[in-house]
């Protein structure tokens, strides 16, 4: 079931598509057809030219091109935040997935980091780029692997973690800080990892795009 009027509230993950210039279809035909779909302002042009229809648009409208007239729509006026912050806001869901936010520019990118730093809440934002996927965490996760799998840990914000399990550098104690320690290109070493995670602002699992599905299997089943 979905409802909008100021807040759009969902009993199922949420898709929300973006306007950076990556490819979304081939991500797109891989989540479920029942999740509903939403567009951040231009991210409906992008739906449109793969054939797909947004149920919503939400943003500034500053950068959608022409769009249906039946097309629902919830115009946000403001540039103190972007729409992508705009969404987040608004969107209540035990999970979006966000495409086209994640590569593409450089400064997109950062921004959306962004706007995961800044969410009050614990529900998991994912998104998916044309080679990375990144799932934005607060506590504990565990997700199957494969041996040698790239599997990056970058705080957003300040995070505590108590342990972990299946990293070939574990981060027990450890306490990460953009500016003072990051967990690039750590690595699997088995067909599962487990991050035990403490107090903290929260932080962001970065893998393989081919790792989508087993990180939507595990914040779905937390």
């Amino acid at each position: 079931m979905i409802a909008f009027d100021e807040i759009l509230t969902s009993d199922r993950p949420v898709v929300l598509v973006g306007a950076a210039p990556v490819q979304i279809k081939t991500a797109l035909e891989s989540l479920s057809e029942t999740w509903p779909l939403i567009a951040a302002d231009g991210g409906a042009d992008a739906l449109l030219k793969i054939g797909r229809r947004p149920e919503l648009v939400i943003g500034d409208m500053d950068s959608a091109g022409p769009l249906p007239d039946d097309l629902p729509r919830m115009p946000l006026d403001g540039q103190d935040d972007t729409d992508f912050q705009k969404c987040l806001a608004r969107i209540e869901a035990p999970l979006i997935v966000g495409l086209g936010f994640l590569e593409g520019r450089l400064d997109h990118t950062l921004s959306a980091l962004h706007a995961l730093m800044g969410l009050p809440h614990d529900r998991p934002v994912i998104l998916i780029g044309d080679s990375d996927v990144m799932v934005r965490l607060r506590g504990d996760i565990r997700f199957a692997t494969e041996a040698g799998q790239r599997v990056s840990v970058w705080p957003l914000g300040r995070q505590r973690f108590r342990d972990s399990t299946g990293l070939h550098w574990q981060l027990d104690g450890l306490e990460m800080a953009a500016g003072e320690m990051v967990g690039t290109s750590n690595r699997a070493t088995g067909d599962k990892v487990a991050i035990g995670a403490g107090a903290g602002d929260g932080y962001a699992v970065l893998m393989p795009r081919s790792a989508t599905g087993a990180l939507i299997e595990a914040v779905m089943s937390s």
